[in-house]
């Protein structure tokens, strides 16, 4: 499952990564839910394509996905 790609900075790169639309899908579905409980849930499916991954990056990387989704939604 993994995208075969190495981490930069422990931030994968959105548009390198297979599993970031449904990473992002999970945030959005749970837009009625706490942010804290939508975003656990993004990492959860995050984690579940990246298991390689320490949960320190892949929470980095989620949150880093989840604040440029925030900012194109503003402009």
């Amino acid at each position: 499952m993994c995208c075969n790609m190495t981490i930069e900075k422990e931030v994968r790169n959105a548009a390198d990564c297979k599993c970031y639309g449904a990473v992002m899908r999970t945030f959005a579905g749970l837009s009625d839910e706490p942010r804290t409980v939508a975003e656990e849930a993004a990492i959860r499916v995050y984690r579940y394509h990246h298991p390689e991954d320490t949960v320190q990056a892949a929470t980095l990387t989620v949150q880093r996905w989840l604040a440029g989704a925030d900012s194109h939604a503003v402009n």
